[in-house]
This record gives structure tokens, sequence and C-alpha cells, in this order.
């Protein structure tokens, strides 16, 4: 019985090899480029869209900014203003109480320059009632004088001179009373009405 050789396959050859990387290379390339040229027709095909809407993208950021920045400078603004009509306000109030200090007082230095005139005035009428009265004494003691003299005249006159030394006497002494309580009546009323217009310079501050 005969033997039945099969035939063996040959191992390649090398030009076998190169011709097959070959191959596979320019498959790979094809496919590549096939790749650009696709990417190519799309954005050919969609770069208005993509670029409409990266203008759209780039608008709105912007816009964000900008009132981003606006808010910002309007904030700044609004504060620069509150602290400005603050500030105005204080030194309006800071004036207005200053004139009324000023008003305050120079309304109580005229009322104490009238105060002190009344006073001048009320020390030379008490002043000169006190002359007054230093001649009231004078007369009554002249008058009581010639009372004690040696009677030379009827006794009807003696008693009349009497009569009159007494009430002369009498008048020096309520006169010289009633001075007295003029006087501290004065006084007292020169402090009271000192003292009002005190409280009227205050009062009228306050109002203000």
């Amino acid at each position: 019985m005969g033997t039945h050789r099969f035939p063996t396959q040959q191992p390649a050859t090398q030009p076998d090899t190169d011709r097959n990387q070959e191959k596979r290379q320019n498959r790979v390339s094809a496919r590549a480029a096939s790749l650009r040229s696709s990417e190519m027709d799309i954005l050919l095909k969609y770069w208005k869209p993509v670029g409409v809407l990266l203008l759209i993208v780039l608008i709105f950021t912007a816009w964000h900014f900008d009132r981003a920045e606006k808010y910002r400078m309007g904030r700044e603004a609004a504060a620069a203003e509150i602290s400005n009509r603050l500030k105005d306000g204080y030194i309006e109030q800071a004036k207005q109480a200053r004139s009324a200090e000023q008003k305050a007082a120079a309304a109580f230095a005229e009322r104490q320059t009238k105060l002190e005139e009344e006073k001048q005035n009320a020390e030379k009428t008490v002043a000169a009632m006190r002359l007054e009265l230093n001649r009231l004494r004078h007369y009554a003691a002249a008058q009581n004088r010639n009372r004690n003299l040696p009677a030379t005249a009827t006794a009807a006159t003696a008693s009349d001179g009497a009569s009159d030394s007494q009430g002369w006497l009498l008048f020096g002494q309520c006169a010289e009373k009633y001075a007295g309580l003029a006087e501290t009546a004065d006084g007292h009323a020169a402090d009271l009405r000192e003292w009002q217009a005190y409280g009227h310079a205050v009062s009228s501050q306050r109002a203000e």
C-alpha cells in the first residue's frame, strides 16, 4: 500500500510579508483619510450653526459680565450716595444745633443785659429812697429837738408840735422798714427774672 503525502505549506517569503504590511498601511491610511474627509464634511456642513452658537455664547458671557459690572458700580454708587446723604444730614444737623445754641446764647445775653439794667435801675431807686428816708429822719429829729426846747409859745402850739414830731418819727420808722422789704423783694425778683430768662433760653433751644 502506497503512502499518500499531503502538500506542505511553504513559509511566506519576504516579498509577500512586505506586500501584506503595505496593504495594511494603505488600509489604515485610507481609513484615516476617510475620517478626515468626514470631519471636514461635517465641519463644512455645520460651521454656520456652530459659529452662531459660539457667537451667542460669547454675547451671553459678555452681557453677563457687563450686568455684573454695572450691578457692582450701581451698588457702590448707591452706597456712596447714602454715605453722602448721611454726612450732609449730620453736617446740617450740626449747623442747626450750633445756630440754635448761638441764638439761645444771644437771647440769654440780651436778657441778662436787660436784667442788669433793671437791677441797676432798682438799685438807683433804692438809693434814692434811702436818701429821702435819711432826709425824713433828719427832719423828724429836728422836729423832736424843737419839741424839747423851752416852751415859749402857747400850750396848743406845743401840743401840735409834739403830735407832728411823733407822726414824723413813726413815718420814718415805717419808711425804713418798707424800704428794706422793697430792697429784699427787688433782689428776689431780679433772681427770679434771671432764672426765667435761663429757662426760656433752654426751652427755645430744645424746641428748635
